[in-house]
């Protein structure tokens, strides 16, 4: 059930917060965009909720596919490097896979420096979802081919068929572009 309780936001320090007064903070030069409005979204929910999300997510209980999609929608860099720290840090190996998968789809730009340490893990769940993260970057078009196109050579020579496999289909799929 939803509260009828109102939170009070105070939009002009979030705004400030966020950096959308352009030339020295001058409140007379305000940009908006959906970038801003996914920050302050992420803001507002805080990032211990989007953390748990993270491990709602994880657990696979009913509703983890939700949060899932609201990691996506918003892609917070907290929830991406959590995922990271996951892969790093977690003894269970099927939580460091589910947390590789998830930044599939939460990834920016920001996780390339990951992505060549996600294909040397000595885990074919692990290396799969880091070339996976590759795909999802240049299809939703947070990359271009060329940013990737390195790591793209070096997975067509992979161990993991898989890896190979994908690679291939990638860059096929964008030499036809």
């Amino acid at each position: 059930m939803v509260s009828n309780k109102i939170m009070a936001i105070n939009w002009k320090s979030l705004a400030k917060d966020l950096g959308c007064f352009r030339q020295g903070g001058d409140e007379r030069y305000e940009s908006g965009s959906s970038d801003f409005a996914k920050q302050a979204i992420a803001t507002l929910l805080g990032e211990e909720n989007l953390l748990a999300a993270v491990d709602y997510y994880i657990s696979g209980e009913p509703g983890s596919e939700l949060a899932r999609s609201v990691l996506w929608q918003l892609r917070p860099w907290c929830a991406m490097k959590y995922c990271y720290d996951i892969y790093k840090f977690s003894e269970n190996i099927e939580n460091r896979i589910s947390a590789i998968e998830l930044l599939r789809v939460i990834a920016d730009r920001r996780v390339l420096i990951w992505i060549e340490e996600f294909l040397s893990d000595a885990n074919e769940g692990i290396q799969f979802w880091g070339i996976g993260i590759v795909d999802q970057l240049l299809f939703s078009q947070l990359v271009e081919y060329e940013d990737v196109q390195n790591i793209l050579e070096k997975a067509r020579d992979h161990k993991n068929s898989q890896v190979v496999e994908k690679a291939y289909e990638i860059i096929e799929s964008w030499e036809e572009k």
